[in-house]
C-alpha cells in the first residue's frame, strides 16, 4: 500500500507591497553572485594595458545600457526609461574614474580589483547617509559596477535567470536592469527582501504592472524553486501552497 502524500501546509508572509496586481504561479528563486576578484600585481609595461582595459570597460558597459534604455522607452516611454541616465553617469563619473586610475598607478594591481575596492567605498559613503534617497542609489552604483567588472573580465552580460514557463521571481534583491530586462510574458510577478517603494526596481515595477512586494526578509530561505505561490501587491501578502478555501 502506498504512503499518503504529504499534504502541503499553506503558509503566509507579509511583505510592503510596491506594484500592484495579484500572481499565482511558480516560484523562481533567483540569486545574484559577485563575481570573486582576486589582487593581481602588475608591471610598469602593464600599466597601459590596464588604462585601455578600463576604458574599453566602461565603453561597452555604457552600450549595454543604453540597449536596455531604448528597449525601455520601446515598450513604456522615456519618463520611465530616464532612470537609466543614473547608470550612465556612473560610468562617466570622472571623480570615480579617476580615483580608479590613480589607484592604479599607486598600487599597481589589476584594474578590475582597484575598481571594486573605489566602488565599495562609494556605496558605503552612500550607505551611511541619512537621506534614504541617496542610500538607495547603492543599488543603481552596484548594479553597473557588476557589469563593468564583467567587460573586464570578458563575461558576456548578465541576463536574470527564466524559466521557460510563467512563474514569479524571488529573490534578495533585484537591480532596475535586473527588472528591465525581464520577459513579460514569463515574470509574472517577483517578491524581494530589501527594497522600498521609491528605488528604481520599484518603480519599474509598477510602469510594467508586474505585481511586486519587497522587504520580505529571508523569504528566499522559505521558498523553493517551484513551490505554488500567490502574491498580492496590494496588500504586501505572500501565500505559498494557497489552500482551496484561499484560491475561492
Amino acid at each position: 500500500m502506498e504512503a499518503p502524500l504529504e499534504e502541503k501546509v499553506e503558509k503566509r508572509f507579509q511583505g510592503v507591497p510596491v506594484a500592484q496586481g495579484i500572481a499565482h504561479l511558480p516560484a523562481l528563486v533567483y540569486y545574484t553572485e559577485d563575481e570573486e576578484i582576486l589582487s593581481r600585481e602588475i608591471s610598469e609595461e602593464e600599466l597601459s594595458g590596464e588604462f585601455v582595459r578600463f576604458e574599453s570597460a566602461l565603453i561597452s558597459t555604457r552600450v549595454e545600457l543604453l540597449e536596455i534604455q531604448r528597449r525601455i522607452v520601446t515598450a513604456i516611454g522615456a519618463e520611465d526609461a530616464s532612470i537609466f541616465d543614473a547608470h550612465l553617469l556612473v560610468v562617466e563619473d570622472r571623480t570615480l574614474i579617476d580615483e580608479v586610475l590613480r589607484g592604479l598607478e599607486r598600487d599597481r594591481l589589476n584594474v578590475e580589483y582597484v575598481f571594486q575596492q573605489v566602488v565599495q567605498k562609494y556605496c558605503q559613503t552612500l550607505e551611511s547617509i541619512e537621506d534614504p534617497y541617496l542610500r538607495e542609489r547603492v543599488i543603481d552604483i552596484q548594479d553597473v559596477a557588476r557589469r563593468v567588472i564583467r567587460n573586464l573580465l570578458g563575461k558576456a552580460p548578465l541576463y536574470p535567470a527564466a524559466h521557460a514557463q510563467p512563474h514569479i521571481v524571488v529573490a534578495h534583491n533585484l537591480s532596475p536592469s535586473d527588472t528591465a530586462q525581464f520577459d513579460r510574458s514569463l515574470v509574472q510577478g517577483f517578491v524581494t527582501e530589501i527594497g522600498s517603494k521609491t528605488s528604481h526596481t520599484a518603480i519599474l515595477a509598477r510602469s510594467l504592472e508586474i505585481p511586486a512586494i519587497v522587504g520580505m526578509q529571508g523569504i528566499t530561505l522559505q521558498i523553493r524553486i517551484g513551490d505554488d505561490i500567490l502574491i498580492d501587491g496590494y496588500t504586501g501578502l505572500l501565500i505559498v501552497n494557497p489552500s482551496r478555501e484561499t484560491l475561492v
